[in-house]
């Protein structure tokens, strides 16, 4: 049933002092699709706590490439900032998160892929029966609602897809922007004459090679399609579906909340604890308390209830409930830079850089509410992902030192048996080409910092994404408030093969810069321009422009417990009878890939014999998107 009415939102009298069946700690992308897939039961009562605010109908949000204006402004972005980064000279990042109902839905560039086969596959190797691709592949069409793009024939079109690999029944809308930079083609046509192929879909689990990639728009309005417009506003007025704005959760109240964890007595949640304009308020559960709050926010939550590693949670002064030491550790994220480029200036291209001219972006505008048409409209189009041995020539000799470095540390008992385990798959991968482990993203606009861009002239920005780190970081409550930040320490570069992979990526687009036809569109290079050569220069310039792309995952993994995990197959929280985390914290080891596709399941059990009440209910979620 659809709404279509104004929402109604939880007040407080609603639910202080009252119970539900479910309460979800967290109202973006992973909490509101697991909410609307919860109360298709009436039955059931389903709380959300959501920290930030609705921001509906809000055009930063509905406006497909109105997007960047969201970034650091604290009504749509949490703006967490890590600790300073030592092998970045001492920097700190700020890492973005969405801070709307909707979580980074509301704010992500919208791009829509599945990761490579090999990636998923790696879940279940770790030891996560089930967790694999077959599987992923069923769940993860159950959402989506595929439209083909109208141009399919024309032979000016660049979107190709499979529909095999697609459905069109489901709540997120899923289509192609109706503009792209004319630029954008030429440089397909190069990264093909440089010897990379073009997909026909980016969803079929093989992203080795280029394409044009899917956007979660709405085909005819051209507006972002996300979990609030999919999942809960069609549902909000389900009597038993409460969204409660502005509530920061405190703490997950367990029954017993003194006595240390015993092996034969797992600790079971009551309720939860939150806070609403400086007050604390607490309401039960008659099931479960699921986290959805994201890879940041949930480890946190965690240690503020008492679930983490004993001597962190001492140090706050957090009574200990289930030692836990994986919580908050084995952080991974895509980290990235840029290099700008200055277009022909004999030719009239479609950038974002005009529209630092207010009278041209208010003509934008217009043109995008009246006519679903213009630079409003474009997304970030073209995807292309290649392993190391595509771009660089000494791709052999610097993943054979890799190997060698590793092994050597793993005999000194650096690595837990957890991540050397992960270091292997990464390994192989790597060795075996399977891993496509640098992404090139077009921004349609000048993008880097070192240098500023020049009013009247048009610029590409050619992103280098790292996918499969080698450095760890970690995520960690800073005190017992839980308004305070958590502690992000990402370690960027602690593994300097990272930097090594990035400086790789560097010198394939130069190779790029002088493949015809992308050579002739562009003018010059700007950042970092030309003049930066040695290692020690590409060296700085990373550590100087790096970004992150916002993809944190692994700091709540879905790993056997002895081997650093935080929750089981089931996503359940070791140690809890009815605790679970739902969200991109879980992935044990990042993927090739941008993550809003990433549907997870509750896969709650195999065998029906075996499922308890609490687990049939949650099983009715079938898939959710767990996604950052």
């Amino acid at each position: 049933m659809t709404s279509t009415t104004t929402p109604r939102f939880a007040v407080i009298e609603d639910v202080r002092a009252q119970t539900f069946d479910y309460i979800i700690c967290g109202g973006g992308t992973a909490g509101l699709t697991l909410a609307a897939r919860l109360s298709e039961d009436a039955s059931i009562s389903v709380l959300v706590l959501e920290a930030g605010k609705a921001n509906l109908d809000d055009p930063l949000i509905m406006v497909p490439g109105a997007y960047l204006q969201q970034f650091g402004n604290e009504n749509y972005d949490w703006a967490f900032m890590t600790t300073p980064q030592g092998h970045c000279d001492g920097r700190q990042f700020m890492w973005s998160r969405g801070k709307s109902l909707g979580g980074s839905s509301a704010c992500n560039f919208m791009s829509y892929m599945r990761p490579p086969k090999e990636d998923i596959n790696a879940w279940e190797e770790l030891g996560n029966p089930g967790w694999n691709w077959s599987n992923f592949l069923t769940y993860s069409k159950r959402g989506e609602g595929f439209t083909p793009p109208a141009d399919k024939d024309s032979p000016a079109s660049c979107h190709n897809y499979d529909l095999k690999a697609h459905s069109g029944d489901g709540e997120l809308n899923v289509g192609y922007p109706n503009s792209i930079m004319a630029a954008e083609v030429q440089l397909q046509q190069a990264l093909n004459n440089a010897g990379v192929k073009t997909l026909e879909d980016g969803c079929t689990g093989t992203v080795n090679g280029t394409w044009m990639a899917a956007l979660t728009i709405d085909p005819k309005k051209r507006t972002r399609s996300y979990v609030t417009t999919a999942f809960y506003l069609p549902n909000s007025d389900r009597p038993n579906l409460h969204i409660l704005l502005e509530a920061y959760v405190a703490k997950i109240r367990f029954a017993r909340d003194i006595s240390p964890e015993s092996d034969d007595n797992k600790r079971k949640a009551e309720g939860v604890e939150f806070i609403i304009q400086g007050e604390l308020y607490f309401t039960s559960c008659r099931l479960e308390v699921i986290l959805c709050a994201g890879a940041l926010k949930s480890p946190q939550i965690l240690e503020l209830s008492g679930i983490g590693p004993k001597a962190r949670l001492r140090g706050i002064d957090i009574p200990i409930q289930v030692e836990l030491p994986g919580v908050g550790e084995n952080a991974q994220e895509h980290s990235l830079f840029g290099m700008s480029f200055e277009l022909d200036p004999g030719t009239s291209w479609n950038t974002y850089d005009c529209l630092f001219d207010p009278a041209r972006a208010a003509a934008e505008m217009a043109l995008f509410h009246e006519k679903q048409q213009g630079l409003f409209t474009m997304g970030l189009a073209t995807l292309s992902y290649m392993p190391l041995q595509k771009v660089s020539a000494d791709a052999e000799s610097l993943i054979a030192a890799q190997r060698t470095k590793l092994e050597r540390e793993h005999q000194d008992g650096k690595f837990s048996k957890g991540l050397w385990e992960q270091y292997q798959i990464q390994l192989r991968n790597l060795e075996e080409s399977a891993g496509v482990d640098v992404e090139y993203t077009v921004f349609p606009a000048f993008f880097t910092f070192r240098s500023k861009p020049e009013p009247g002239k048009s610029y590409m920005t050619i992103l280098s994404v790292l996918n499969h780190p080698f450095s760890r970081g970690s995520v960690h409550a800073a005190s017992k408030i839980c308004t305070d930040n958590p502690v992000i320490d990402p370690h960027y570069f602690e593994d300097d093969f990272d930097m090594k992979l990035m400086m790789e990526a560097l010198k394939f687009v130069r190779v790029l810069r002088n493949t015809e036809p992308w050579k002739s569109v562009i003018a010059k290079e700007v950042d970092p321009g030309p003049e930066v050569e040695t290692e020690e220069q590409m060296r700085d310039y990373i550590k100087q422009g790096l970004s992150t792309i916002y993809h944190t995952c692994g700091t709540c993994s879905m790993l056997p417990r002895e081997k650093g995990g935080v929750v089981d197959p089931q996503l359940k929280v070791y140690g809890t009878e009815n605790v679970r985390v739902v969200d991109l914290s879980v992935v044990p080891l990042h993927v090739a890939a941008h993550p809003q596709v990433l549907l997870s399941k509750l896969r709650i059990s195999s065998n029906s014999e075996t499922t308890n009440e609490s687990d049939s209910g949650a099983a009715r979620a079938y898939g959710i998107q767990a996604v950052d």
